[in-house]
């Protein structure tokens, strides 16, 4: 029998990770379209370079908590929920 509470959290894990990656996409489309305005109204040829740094900024720090939630889950860590509850129960025993 499934445990509906795991699989909400994972679906509610790939959610996250899916709503990056379009949010992702999206941050990138408009930074060109800033960079190409930027370009071609003033000439700024460096307005590209910063732009695309600005993005890979904001996606890695946007990405950190996915990659840390994701190598908790994957090194089997209880969850934070968990931690204090379950500690009752075995200081018990």
């Amino acid at each position: 029998m499934w445990d509906h509470t795991v699989y909400t959290g994972v679906f509610l894990h790939v959610c996250t990770g899916v709503f990056l990656h379009v949010l992702a996409d999206t941050l990138g489309s408009v930074g060109v379209i800033v960079s190409t305005l930027l370009i071609q109204t003033f000439g700024w040829n460096i307005a590209d370079p910063i732009c695309s740094l600005f993005i890979a900024v904001l996606i890695f720090m946007s990405v950190l908590p996915l990659v840390k939630e994701t190598a908790l889950v994957l090194l089997l860590r209880t969850p934070e929920e968990l931690q204090l509850p379950l500690a009752a129960i075995f200081h018990k025993v």
